[in-house]
């Protein structure tokens, strides 16, 4: 008799925690530490027990739960901020490369979907190539992680005016690119530039503002907008090219 396991197939350690983060319908910015500890732990045992091999990036992950579950235990450390005595929490960088990498996975996959579209989609050769430029000259001098680090200031700046907006969606919202697209195109007919933090301070939740983010790096993409930084991770300035 023949016996089929079916398992799931994580990208790595941050991704099985998104997982458990997502399945437990947990607030990833006040993760109870001993419950995804327990269940990543679990995890791993089952992969010893099935004689596969584990990354030592899983252990890796797995230490460092253990050692944030330790540091909960005991009194938080504090430091000053602008003269107020402000706790430390020990799972203050987890998070925050859990969100960052929540951001990267959402856009990546919004790019694969981009790409199948226009895998399918062919053109007429163009015929002077000698005017192409890359869509993403005027950004040499950014990095993606630059781009995705302002987005993640501007969620995080949304997430403390709006403490009702804390626990991540566990439901997609339909938000439409191109709505997003014909509101940038409406602010550029109107005047020469504005700032991307201006399309948050009009968003309801943080899927639109991300919604926003694509929307726009499809523009550039598309040669429609410029978009420049006056220094790494400020604002982005959104310019209609002319």
């Amino acid at each position: 008799m023949k016996y089929q396991v079916s398992m799931e197939a994580f990208e790595g350690p941050l991704d099985l925690l998104l997982s458990l983060i997502d399945r437990n319908e947990i607030d990833i910015y006040d993760i109870p530490v001993h419950v995804v500890t327990e269940q990543f732990i679990a995890h791993i045992q089952m992969w010893e027990e099935m004689n596969l091999e584990i990354a030592s990036d899983f252990i890796l992950m797995a230490a460092t739960l253990l050692e944030i579950k330790s540091k909960m235990l005991l009194p938080k450390d504090s430091v000053i901020i602008d003269g107020a005595e402000v706790e430390v929490d020990p799972r203050e960088e987890l998070v925050k490369r859990l969100i960052e990498y929540k951001l990267f996975k959402e856009i990546s996959e919004e790019l694969k979907k981009s790409e199948a579209v226009y895998s399918r989609v062919y053109y007429k050769p163009q015929e002077d190539v000698s005017e192409f430029r890359d869509p993403f000259d005027e950004l040499s001098s950014v990095e993606l992680r630059d781009l995705v680090n302002t987005l993640e200031s501007i969620l995080q700046r949304f997430r403390y005016e709006n403490p009702s907006d804390q626990i991540f969606d566990l439901e997609r919202e339909e938000i439409s690119m191109e709505e997003c697209a014909e509101d940038i195109n409406e602010r550029l007919s109107s005047r020469k530039t504005f700032k991307f933090s201006e399309l948050a301070t009009v968003c309801k939740s943080r899927s639109r503002i991300i919604a926003y983010f694509l929307s726009l790096l499809e523009m550039m993409r598309m040669r429609i907008v410029i978009v420049r930084q006056d220094i790494r991770n400020s604002d982005l300035i959104i310019e209609k090219r002319g």
